[in-house]
């Protein structure tokens, strides 16, 4: 899927036309989320990054694409500072201040523990009693963080700049039972930083999806007067892409 998405890409960048000096810049900003975007030798990259660019260009402008903490990037699209932020799943709470996209990419969190924990749920009440590890940033399953608000586990949140790394850690170094995390992120992550931190070789992921496989979007600032026009423009040339999302 993935392969046919770049794939996909590419044929535009192929294609389309190449802007001039007076294009209109969109600003854009996210955060660092290997392997949907991070900085690699000054550049920001990304799978994510790559569609947004495609199709920002695409659509007439320049995109100008800044990493910053992601509560600083959410802060700026929601006071009109910064016009389209990604990668994020959709929620009400989020709809007051975005226009969310059609789908960049897909989303499947799991939990993470030591390998020969002997640890495994049908349920959330499996896990009664653990210490479960979320990230500080993430919008997680409604369902699930109803369950947490019951008190039945010990959470311990991450806040630190790389939350998910943390968090990887603390489940190696048996601080916590379990870590939640979007499965392509953590898994990036764990072959990433295992030379570095040998702990992580004792990590992985065990059976079973928090919630369904959701959707991380871009999300337009409803400060702009012109954002529906922008989500329009945007979704019909992701759409020529073909990336094999769907809504």
């Amino acid at each position: 899927m993935l392969i046919r998405g770049f794939v996909s890409i590419l044929i535009v960048w192929a294609t389309m036309p190449v802007l001039s000096d007076t294009a209109p810049v969109l600003d854009v900003v996210t955060t660092q989320y290997p392997p949907f975007e991070y900085v690699e030798n000054g550049t920001v990259r990304g799978q994510d990054v790559e569609t947004v660019r495609t199709v920002v260009e695409r659509m007439g402008f320049v995109p100008r694409i800044r990493l910053l903490p992601w509560a600083r990037a959410e802060l700026m699209v929601r006071n009109g500072d910064a016009d389209l932020l990604f990668s994020l799943t959709a929620s009400p709470q989020r709809e007051r201040y975005y226009l969310f996209t059609d789908p960049i990419s897909t989303a499947r969190d799991v939990f993470y523990a030591r390998k020969g924990a002997d640890i495994s749920w049908t349920t959330y009440n499996d896990l009664a009693g653990l210490r479960l590890g979320v990230s500080a940033s993430y919008s997680y399953n409604q369902e699930f963080m109803d369950w947490l608000a019951k008190d039945l586990a010990r959470v311990m949140t991450m806040s630190q700049e790389q939350p998910d790394l943390a968090g990887l850690r603390m489940v190696a170094l048996d601080r916590v039972d379990l870590f939640i995390c979007e499965e392509t992120a953590c898994n990036y992550l764990i072959q990433k930083y295992r030379a570095r931190y040998p702990e992580l070789s004792r990590v992985t992921a065990i059976p079973g999806t928090v919630g369904e496989e959701r959707y991380f979007r871009a999300a337009f600032s409803r400060q702009r007067p012109d954002a529906e026009q922008l989500r329009s423009d945007f979704n019909r040339m992701l759409n020529q892409l073909d990336l094999g999302n769907s809504n």
